[in-house]
């Protein structure tokens, strides 16, 4: 670190103090607005210690002008104006999403990485909401992207520079708080987040088991409480790595209900799933042969909305790509009943 430039050690600095921040306010029991205030934390702490990460290996982590027509690299600019009128001019730098690229390459299924890509997204949805319901459900993925932090932290930076030293285990109340994940279709529309639940359960179970079960992508723990332990030197909180139980005591804990359950959704092809479906394009050309001189008029449209709101059922709304929630959507309609 001594032989670091000065903007790597101010680059590091702002990363590690965006970190405990983060930590800080999740930890707060009279903050509400945890994943919120932790998920914008950490995406700032993440690329800022890409960025010095970058900057130490000498490659410059900003955006490249295209067609540039030199073999000396241009680089986009971003300019500022304030309100005394001087302009302020500085190099476009990359977010998380390129710095991220620029790393793994075509190692698409690297548990840190995926980690990394399902807050980058989520962060963006609820940048605005207030969603304490959310905090239980991500709390894996949020456990993980700190300790992927701190390891990266330590690997490329050195061990003095890890946060394990500051960070404890916080006190907590258990309760039960609603699960967002199985809540009703009235309550998430009410609040307007179905989206943001459909995008965490498409990205989840979009994952690979391997992916979906590594501690780097969502760590996991059971806390069972015990009886006071026969040294008084012991400490009250030890982890055990599943992978290291035996096999008897392995049983014990899936006895207990303690087992990882993956959130799947079954893939069905359209050509077996939506083989009684047509568009709506489709339904009125077939009506006008089946009905002639029928009319897509206003009437007809209030008639297919009522009947609609009766039976839902026999509309079936699917995403064009399962994996972008704000592309467009296709309404298809089972062709039997209206025809």
């Amino acid at each position: 670190m001594r032989g670091d430039s000065e903007i790597v050690k101010q680059l590091l600095m702002k990363a590690k103090d965006s970190a405990m921040l983060a930590v800080e306010f999740y930890n707060k029991p009279a903050v509400k607005f945890k994943s919120e205030g932790f998920i914008a934390m950490m995406i700032i702490a993440w690329t800022s210690l890409y960025h010095a990460y970058y900057l130490k290996q000498k490659k410059k982590p900003y955006f490249r002008k295209k067609n540039s027509g030199t073999k000396r690299p241009h680089f986009e600019i971003i300019i500022e104006k304030l309100p005394d009128g001087r302009i302020i001019k500085e190099k476009k730098w990359w977010d998380l999403q390129k710095c991220i690229q620029e790393f793994y390459g075509s190692d698409s299924e690297n548990p840190v990485r995926v980690n990394l890509e399902f807050f980058i997204p989520l962060r963006n949805m609820i940048e605005h909401r207030y969603l304490p319901e959310l905090d239980i459900q991500i709390f894996g993925e949020c456990q993980s992207l700190l300790l992927n932090f701190d390891t990266f932290l330590e690997k490329n930076f050195g061990r003095p520079h890890s946060l394990k030293a500051f960070l404890s285990f916080s006190l907590q109340l258990a309760n039960s708080p609603q699960n967002i994940i199985e809540a009703t279709k009235r309550e998430l529309k009410k609040k307007g987040i179905a989206n943001i639940v459909e995008y965490i359960k498409n990205f989840r179970s979009s994952l690979t088991t391997e992916i979906f079960e590594s501690p780097e992508y969502s760590f996991k723990a059971v806390l069972i409480q015990v009886k006071n332990h026969e040294s008084k030197d012991a400490l009250p909180i030890k982890f055990v790595h599943y992978d290291k139980l035996t096999e008897e005591q392995k049983q014990n804990l899936n006895a207990a209900g303690i087992v990882l359950i993956k959130e799947k959704v079954v893939k069905v092809t359209d050509t077996e799933f939506l083989a009684d479906k047509i568009s709506y394009d489709e339904l009125t050309d077939k009506l006008k042969k089946t009905i002639p001189g029928i009319k897509i008029n206003p009437e007809f449209h209030s008639k297919k909305r009522a009947i609609i709101k009766k039976r839902p059922e026999l509309i079936h709304q699917r995403r064009l790509d399962p994996k972008k929630p704000k592309k467009s959507k296709e309404r298809l309609l089972f062709e039997r009943n209206y025809c």
